[in-house]
């Protein structure tokens, strides 16, 4: 007959290998979800970079029609154009976040000269080129509200448990699954306040 320390002996063993057993379904089927908002976050990140570069590819032609009116912010109109070439070398979605942030920051300086001198308004390319800029706006917004939520979505599941922990540390012999969180989309203090404003009526 087995005695009742046995049965406890076993039914143990079993509670524990169903929780172990549990565990590794948590970790295979958590690092599968992983995989499937990375994937998301990522084409989230290249709906973004498709409005972005509709903006971009204008930024030649601004800085060369702005320049005459902007010696002054020599710097600025080399700031955008490099940070622009930067752009589109980056490989990274961090560092495309970054460099877009400052592109914009850089751009609200313009935007700003260009609602103080009533030159630049008079300037019927210099006012196409900044409606166009403008009519980008919109969309760039929701394409990175979309994007800004799936990244906290993935962010959220990577730091909450027990993924943080299959995630940092593995589990019994598996491998961590090394996710890194992404970063939002942050409009600078003067991209806020400057981009949303821009007039494009000429003065005259």
């Amino acid at each position: 007959m087995v005695s009742k320390a046995v049965i406890a002996a076993i039914a143990a063993a079993a509670i524990i290998a169903i929780i172990i057993a549990a565990l590794y379904g948590m970790y295979f089927s958590g690092f599968n979800a992983v995989q499937v908002k990375d994937e998301n976050v990522k084409r989230l990140a290249a709906d973004v970079d498709a409005q972005l570069q509709r903006r971009y590819d204008l930024i030649p032609n601004l800085v060369e029609s702005v320049r005459g009116y902007m010696q002054f912010e020599k710097q600025t109109l080399e700031d955008v154009t490099r940070l622009r070439s930067q752009w589109q070398t980056s490989t990274s979605t961090e560092g495309r976040v970054e460099l877009s942030n400052q592109i914009e920051e850089a751009l609200s300086k313009i935007i700003l000269t260009y609602e103080a001198y009533p030159e630049l308004k008079a300037d019927q390319t210099v006012t196409r080129l900044m409606d166009e800029i403008a009519g980008t706006e919109n969309r760039i917004a929701v394409a990175r509200t979309y994007y800004n939520d799936g990244v906290r979505d993935f962010n959220t599941n990577i730091r909450t448990f027990p993924n943080n922990m299959f995630n940092e540390g593995g589990f019994l012999g598996m491998s961590p699954w090394g996710a890194n969180q992404y970063p939002t989309y942050e409009a600078t203090p003067q991209a806020q306040t400057t981009v949303p404003q821009v007039d494009l009526t000429p003065s005259g």
